[in-house]
């Protein structure tokens, strides 16, 4: 990912209120709010030719920590963002009632 999409990245995750660092695989992690043991991940995907710069795609991951694994991984445009930290809450607390249930 060059310097720039990144630069773009971490503006959009900064936009909303997500306290994320760079790690060294170009991406930004950070805890997901309500679930200490689960790490959101997010990486630049790239442009969807032919659309408009807000259809540039942000790759998101959900790790569990305790169980050292990916629960999900997704792709949004960066006009949904808003949304991800309700998306991914949705998506670990279905993960766990699956798995407890």
């Amino acid at each position: 990912m060059n310097s720039n999409n990144f630069q773009k990245l971490v503006a959009l995750v900064n936009e909303h209120g997500i306290n994320c660092h760079a790690v060294p695989e170009e991406c930004l992690v950070a805890s997901l709010p309500g679930y200490d043991d689960f790490l959101l991940a997010f990486t630049w995907s790239g442009a969807i030719e032919g659309e408009p710069l807000e259809y540039e795609l942000i790759s998101i991951s959900i790790q569990d920590v305790i169980k050292e694994r990916t629960v999900v991984a997704w792709q949004i445009p960066t006009y949904l963002f808003g949304n991800i930290l309700r998306q991914a809450q949705m998506l670990v607390a279905a993960h766990i009632d699956f798995i407890t249930g």
